[in-house]
């Protein structure tokens, strides 16, 4: 089932050994009957001379003798071929048995290695196998797995219990199939396959199902779609942009020179110097377009070094405050003492949080609470330090939330779509990421993660 086996002939089967080792003690048990036989009949025959003759009665003893020799001889014979029958049999039940439980082993040390969670299910609808894999992706535990029927765990309407219901009363199976699940207070992404699983005789006697949280998969996904959009306008943006500039530079010049030559002329009407202004602010407006059309097509050279996270953070909260307060939002800060320098440039660094902070304090039109946090995060290779920026503003759609890294894409009215573009390249640039995480009306999470400078990294115990 799980590795060929070797076909093997009755006679591979057979212990050489030992039957050789049988053979010679039976055969040494038999030299030992035949010479205490012997020794029997020459004491018997000593007790007569040379000149006396041999009684009848003794050839008789000495045939019966023989007789039972022969008797002795076929018993031994049988005791030892039954002996030797049974031995091997239960060598061979032995044998088997243990070739049973690696073979049990190696299918369980299979299933519970399996990165992808396998659960099986009887006609019965009862779980009859679950690996940890399946128990961490469905946040149950193996007690409340096994033995129990699906329709019990999974409430009526719930997507996996659709997937069941469909698989084992439909024969309906699905393959590669992606959908929500509620894992607690958190939807996940799941994908699930499912496949009759057959017995012995080759007919269905459940199914099994396979299941996958691609949750961080389909987001790091969504990133590569992004940051690949992101390079293919590089090129153009910086042209455009670029052709743009000079026909606009020389629209302004001449309007200021047209403003000018009204004035010196006599009084403008009304009209005429209202239609100025809003050509000049469309200008202005224009201008600053393009500036941010620039800053993403050909963002500053980059400056890394070690730099007070932290410091920054308290410098701009203090920036902020004031506006916070016309806002009437109450504008909050836990910022851990002893944060580790991170790797980065200060200017861009404050350019990506002032950003977010701007688009926090804009979801928050009647008043609210906005906080920051630092903590940082780590494993066995690398350390980070997370800047946590939260709101309770409106919040954003689902379907928005796909594409708020993407260049032009905006919710807001008088927004250019390039300010999360800007910062998204920023953190690329500085081999850090952000992401985002709302519930529409409840608030928006921008999480802002940098790495930590190389020379802490040991104080911090990380990669030694």
């Amino acid at each position: 089932m799980f590795r060929p086996i070797p076909k093997a002939t009755l006679f591979r089967r057979i212990p050489y050994r030992l039957i050789t080792s049988v053979v010679l003690i039976l055969a040494l048990v038999v030299t030992v009957i035949l010479l205490m036989s012997l020794e029997r009949d020459k004491l018997l025959l000593q007790g007569f001379t040379q000149n006396q003759a041999v009684p009848t009665e003794l050839f008789q003893a000495l045939w019966r003798s023989r007789h039972d020799l022969i008797g002795i001889t076929l018993l031994v014979f049988l005791v030892s071929a039954i002996g030797m029958a049974a031995l091997i049999t239960f060598l061979h039940y032995d044998n088997t048995r243990r070739t049973l439980e690696e073979v049990k082993g190696l299918a369980r040390n299979i299933l519970e290695s399996i990165p992808t969670g396998v659960l099986t299910i009887n006609r019965d609808g009862q779980v009859t196998a679950a690996n940890p894999s399946a128990v961490a992706t469905l946040k149950r535990s193996a007690e409340e797995l096994l033995g129990h029927s699906y329709e019990q765990m999974f409430l009526q309407g719930d997507t996996i219990r659709l997937v069941l219901d469909g698989a084992l009363h439909n024969n309906h199976h699905v393959d590669h199939h992606d959908m929500p699940y509620r894992a607690g207070d958190e939807t996940r992404t799941i994908r699930l396959a499912t496949a009759d699983l057959t017995g012995d005789e080759g007919r269905p006697v459940g199914i099994i199902m396979l299941l996958k949280d691609v949750t961080a998969l389909l987001a790091l996904e969504r990133r590569v779609l992004v940051a690949e959009k992101l390079s293919a306008l590089h090129t153009l943006s910086a042209g455009v942009a670029h052709e743009l500039r000079n026909p606009l530079s020389a629209m302004d010049l001449n309007l200021h020179l047209l403003d000018e030559t009204l004035k010196e002329r006599g009084e403008l009407e009304q009209d005429v110097a209202h239609y100025l202004q809003v050509v000049n602010a469309e200008c202005r407006r224009l201008s600053v377009i393009l500036d941010n059309f620039m800053r993403f097509a050909r963002p500053t050279s980059v400056g890394l070094h070690e730099m007070d996270l932290g410091r920054v953070i308290t410098h701009l909260m203090a920036l902020m405050q004031f506006e916070a307060q016309e806002r009437k939002i109450k504008l909050e800060d836990r910022i851990d003492e002893e944060l580790p320098p991170v790797f980065g440039d200060e200017t861009q660094i404050s350019q990506v949080l002032v950003n977010v902070l701007v688009n926090a304090f804009q979801a928050m039109p009647d008043g609210g609470r906005c906080s920051i946090i630092t903590q940082v995060q780590r494993n066995a290779d690398v350390c980070w330090v997370e800047v946590v920026v939260s709101d309770t503003g409106i919040g954003i759609k689902q379907e928005d939330l796909l594409h708020l890294f993407e260049p032009f894409h905006t919710t807001k009215t008088s927004g250019t779509g390039l300010g999360l573009a800007i910062a998204y390249r920023i953190m690329q640039d500085h081999g850090g990421t952000i992401r985002v995480s709302s519930v529409l009306g409840s608030g928006t999470t921008v999480v802002v993660q940098l790495p930590v400078a190389a020379d802490s990294l040991q104080k911090l115990g990380v990669g030694a």
